[in-house]
């Protein structure tokens, strides 16, 4: 009798133990799979991300660029605040690479950039109408960025934009 309630205890643990390591296994499982999931929407949203530079401006004597940029996939552009702009210029006193600060004041201080605005056609200032504020597809912005030192004249610059998904656009442009 005594070998009979041991067994009983010892299958009543065995059962326990296994029963807390199927759970352990199952919620593994569930966050991988949630984990998953996320980084496949993550991917799916970058690859519905592009951009395509228009065109760039070196203006007041070089202490101002404006660059004028497309959103050519899918994905609405939003939250500026996010965003990196990396400038990559010669100065003066050499060549320069700063990461400019986002601002939403229209007139950004120097080593700060702004969105100038959106547009439906940024050429002829025809003003967004879907959605105010975010960048549709199709839809063109133009961003407003302060340096200082002031770009040399001549040379050869580039800018890194990179929205908050991480797709980054290129621009190089001369002064």
């Amino acid at each position: 009798m005594a070998n009979l309630f041991v067994a009983v205890v010892t299958v009543a643990i065995v059962l326990a133990a296994m029963s807390g390591l199927a759970r352990g296994a199952v919620l593994s499982q569930s966050t991988i799979s949630d984990s998953l999931k996320t980084s496949r929407d993550q991917t799916g949203e970058i690859a519905r991300t592009a951009m395509s530079s228009l065109g760039a401006s070196v203006l007041l004597a070089g202490s101002e660029v404006e660059v004028s940029v497309r959103n050519d996939g899918q994905t609405p552009l939003r939250g500026f605040s996010k965003w990196d702009l990396l400038m990559t210029y010669e100065s003066a006193s050499g060549l320069e690479i700063q990461r400019l600060a986002y601002t939403t004041d229209s007139s950004p201080s120097s080593r700060e950039w702004t969105v100038k605005g959106i547009y439906k056609v940024a050429a002829s200032a025809t003003d967004e109408v879907f959605q105010p504020g975010i960048v549709n597809t199709g839809e063109e912005f133009i961003i407003k960025a302060a340096l200082s030192p002031a770009i040399l004249s001549p040379s050869d610059n580039s800018l890194v934009l990179a929205v908050d998904n991480g797709t980054a656009l290129t621009v190089t442009f001369t002064n």
